[in-house]
């Protein structure tokens, strides 16, 4: 894996997977030392830098700033959403919690998708009639997104957005 990529995953895990500082200040430190990478977190924010670049990774439990706009969002809870910027790239990812199936929730993607200009290239069902899950992939001017819908035993379904501009 290229050392930009490891450095964005762990930069992404510092930010994500610890909430307090003191435990942020310790597992960025032992990163550095790791990795060689610069992470700096300003509390809202991480930002990795490499010799190749850096990449800034904001989170939290609501939509990104700047999500786009022609991206639907399925109704319910939104349980994380974060954005990363890399030079000109930009990336957006939001797990939204929701207690419709499965089949609901890729029956409205395959509706609001063109709906709102987006060519749906794939869809994927996977799973058994116990797990069920849906992958959709689509692709708009700059952007694609890719929608994937799990069912999640007892608590709902789970959309996860994985929005990225074209390389």
């Amino acid at each position: 894996m290229e050392m930009w990529k490891r450095a964005v995953l762990v930069g992404l895990c510092v930010l994500v997977a610890l909430g307090s500082a003191g435990c942020k200040t310790v597992a960025r430190k032992a990163v550095e030392q790791a990795t060689g990478v610069k992470v700096e977190d300003d509390g809202g924010s991480v930002t990795v830098k490499t010799d190749e670049g850096e990449a800034t990774i904001e989170g939290g439990a609501k939509l990104p700033e700047g999500f786009p706009e022609s991206v639907p969002v399925y109704k319910g809870t939104i349980e994380s959403g974060s954005s990363m910027t890399s030079g000109e790239a930009k990336t957006f990812a939001v797990v939204v919690l929701t207690e419709d199936a499965p089949e609901t929730v890729k029956e409205y993607y395959l509706e609001e998708l063109p709906a709102k200009g987006w060519e749906v290239g794939m869809t994927l069902d996977t799973g058994t009639s116990a797990s069920r899950g849906v992958m959709i992939s689509a692709e708009r001017e700059d952007l694609t997104v890719t929608v994937t819908i799990e069912e999640r035993t007892g608590e709902g379904t789970q959309v996860s957005l994985l929005v990225g501009t074209k390389s």
